[in-house]
This record gives structure tokens, sequence and C-alpha cells, in this order.
């Protein structure tokens, strides 16, 4: 057997194992493809939108209430105020009657609202500002528009308090308790005036429009 002939056999023997070599990754490949879409789809079969108050309620107290944005939190708790009612069986209290349900539900939207009013004086807080001192001026016009943003997200805040009052009101009414005491505990702190976010809002909106007007009068000399 010649020189010649021994290259090519090398050769060729070379030539298939690189191609053996090609087709195994390619396989793995295919593979790893099949194995994550299989899951993905497995993963979306099993899954539902969700469609209860207590679900949007959960998904946001459970899941992300904490690190979430403020406005994803109030986006799932308006959608919670929207949305029908689960099976007494799976409320997030212990239901026997008719009548619990009823404070159940009451209670429920008047809790969220509560939750919704938090979220946005959280949000008035972040465009606001305690004090405005004289080197704050040189950033009037921002200042401008970050108290109008607080101020707007404060009267929304205030919106929400009527429908909290509504509820309460709604759920005061039907006699007996539920089994989630802080409901509870914030029905009685609302009736006995205790808890009053109308009175907390008007005095951030009115210390907000002094600092306002202070703004105006800076920007007026120029």
């Amino acid at each position: 057997m010649n020189q010649r002939t021994l290259y090519r056999i090398s050769h060729l023997k070379f030539n298939n194992s690189h191609h053996i070599r090609r087709k195994s990754a390619s396989l793995k490949v295919f593979l790893l493809i099949f194995f994550l879409f299989s899951l993905v789809i497995t993963q979306a079969a099993h899954a539902r939108r969700l469609y209860y108050a207590e679900e949007f309620y959960l998904y946001v107290m459970n899941l992300h209430y904490t690190n979430a944005p403020l406005e994803r939190n109030i986006r799932f708790m308006q959608w919670a105020l929207k949305a029908p009612f689960d099976n007494p069986v799976r409320s997030l209290a212990v239901i026997t009657t008719e009548d619990e349900f009823k404070r159940y539900r009451a209670l429920f939207r008047m809790h969220v609202n509560l939750l919704i009013i938090d979220s946005y004086l959280q949000l008035g807080r972040r465009f606001d500002k305690e004090h405005v001192y004289f080197f704050n001026l040189w950033y009037a016009e921002s200042l401008k528009k970050s108290f109008t943003i607080a101020e707007y997200y404060y009267k929304i805040g205030l919106n929400y308090w009527e429908e909290t009052k509504k509820f309460a009101e709604e759920g005061s009414v039907i006699s007996g308790r539920i089994n989630i005491d802080e409901w509870e505990d914030e029905l009685h702190l609302i009736q006995t005036n205790e808890l009053d976010y109308e009175s907390i809002i008007q005095s951030r909106l009115e210390k907000l429009e002094s600092r306002i007007n202070s703004v105006d009068s800076y920007l007026a000399k120029f």
C-alpha cells in the first residue's frame, strides 16, 4: 500500500469522524430545543388566566407585593375590584352563611381600596418633598412638574377613599364577623374615624399647595 493510498484512507477516516461528531452535536441541539419547547407547551397547558377577585389579590400579596412596581400592584388591585368572587368554599375567610359571604365581599373591597390608596400615597411621596430649601429652587421648573404629579396621585387616592367608605358602610350593616381580623380592625377604625384618609390626604394637599406657591413665586421673578 503506497503513501498516497494511506493518505486517502486516513483523510476518509477523519472526514467520517468529523461528520459523525457534527451529526451528534446537531442531534444534541435538536433534543435540547425539543425539550425546551415541550416544557413551554406543558406549562402553558397548565397555566390559566387570573379570573376571580381573590386570585388577583393573592397574585399581588403572596408573590410580588413587596418587590413589584406600585403601578402594577394598583392595576391588579383594580382588576380585583371588578372581578367576580370565587365560590365561598375557596374564599379567603371561612364562610358558612350567606350573610358572612356578603360581609366578606364588602370588607374585601374595602380592604383592596385601602391598599390602592396606600399605593397612590407612596407614589405621591416619590414626587413630593417635605421641605423646599433655597438651593432646591435652582431646579424650580423640575420641582413644579414633580409636585404636579404628586398632587395628581394624592387626588386619585382621595377618590378611592370614597369607595372605601361605601364598602365599609355596606359591610357594617351586616351582622356577624368574618375570621380575617385585619379587615375587621380596618372596618372598626373607619367607623370610629380613627382611620380617615380624607384628612390625611387633604393635609398633604394643603402642604403641597404651599410648596407649589413657593416655587411659582420664585419662577415669577424671571
